[in-house]
């Protein structure tokens, strides 16, 4: 859920509960949005991809179609595990298939990917702009079984 101005960095100084306030603190300054073009332009695209993929915007639980597992099988669901993936089948709503890395540590993790693709790279968080995200058609062609997933970061990848 994103509050106006999230998309260029504005902030609220931790103020969660502003709806009376009208001064500083609710106003949004549109001077971030060109300070902050990197950040605008990633939330644009990601709000694009996920409007242009069925998959993501489903009147159901993905249930059958989810496959949660961890870097080199499956997932660890211990209190001290820091990453996590999935891959989400997009056959059921007649679109492409997606994988999700989250990775929480402070050190790089190497991932398996849980189904055989190919994949292509949309996301990636540990990259600098304009690296962390594709444009629609331009992702990054990915020929290998394993990725290495910096530390700290999500990628999003589709089939």
């Amino acid at each position: 859920m994103f509050c106006a101005g999230d998309e260029f960095m504005q902030t609220q100084m931790g103020n969660n509960n502003p709806y009376n306030q009208d001064n500083e603190t609710t106003w949004l300054d549109w001077d971030k949005q060109v300070q902050n073009a990197d950040i605008y332009r990633f939330f644009n695209r990601m709000i694009a991809f996920r409007k242009s993929h069925a998959s993501l915007c489903r009147d159901r639980f993905w249930r059958e179609d989810i496959r949660w597992f961890g870097a080199n099988g499956p997932v660890d669901a211990s209190d001290t595990s820091h990453s996590i993936a999935f891959n989400l089948s997009g056959k059921a709503v007649n679109d492409r298939d997606l994988c999700v890395i989250v990775n929480m540590y402070w050190q790089n993790i190497s991932f398996s990917f849980g189904v055989v693709g190919p994949w292509k790279r949309m996301a990636d968080t540990s990259l600098d702009s304009p690296d962390d995200v594709a444009e629609a058609g331009s992702e990054i062609a990915v020929n290998a079984n394993l990725f290495l997933a910096r530390a700290r970061s999500v990628v999003v990848f589709i089939s």
